[in-house]
């Protein structure tokens, strides 16, 4: 039985709008994996990477992915780079339903470029332009992606509340199986 949900996908396909209003309507508690780490380590993603590294923080995410297993009733959003931990997604997998957001890499950009905080909240991985670092990035993660999720939503295509709804309808009928 999938006791919580798990939103992966790259930046901007909209995990934690969609994650904040999915818990609200299933009575769950939301968790964002960035979060947490930014509050055990009291400090921004960009303050990490930047004083310790992208590879400090993926050591981080990790954690926070391991704390996670055992977890009920919660939907969490994960960052984009938590898919790369491979070995933990096998356990996620088994309690939850993992949906994959997806969008356009247009549409990606037009919400990154229009974000006043992206750049202080989600430091650059390749230091590229927003497109080309978004299609290298996904090039790389989608297979990971697609592998790993029980579903797949375009949240590119749809408000964030048509959204929910498809994910709560599909979580419902994993409930019922």
């Amino acid at each position: 039985m999938k006791d919580s949900v798990y939103l992966i996908g790259g930046r901007a396909v909209g995990k934690s709008s969609i994650g904040v209003i999915l818990a609200e309507k299933l009575g769950y508690e939301f968790l964002d994996t960035d979060t947490l780490i930014t509050d055990e380590r009291c400090c921004s993603v960009a303050d990490i990477v930047e004083c310790e590294g992208w590879q400090a923080f993926r050591k981080y995410e990790k954690q926070v992915l391991v704390q996670l297993v055992g977890r009920k009733d919660c939907v969490v959003a994960t960052g984009g780079g938590a898919i790369l931990h491979r070995e933990v997604w096998d356990e996620l997998k088994k309690q939850g339903l993992v949906v994959w957001l997806t969008a356009d890499l247009k549409v990606l950009s037009d919400r990154i470029a229009g974000d006043q905080q992206s750049e202080t909240l989600r430091p650059s991985l390749t230091g590229k332009g927003v497109y080309q670092e978004l299609e290298d990035v996904l090039k790389e993660r989608n297979p990971l992606y697609r592998e790993t999720a029980d579903c797949v939503v375009d949240s590119g295509a749809m408000t964030v509340y048509d959204a929910v709804q498809d994910i709560e309808q599909i979580y419902s009928a994993t409930k019922e199986e």
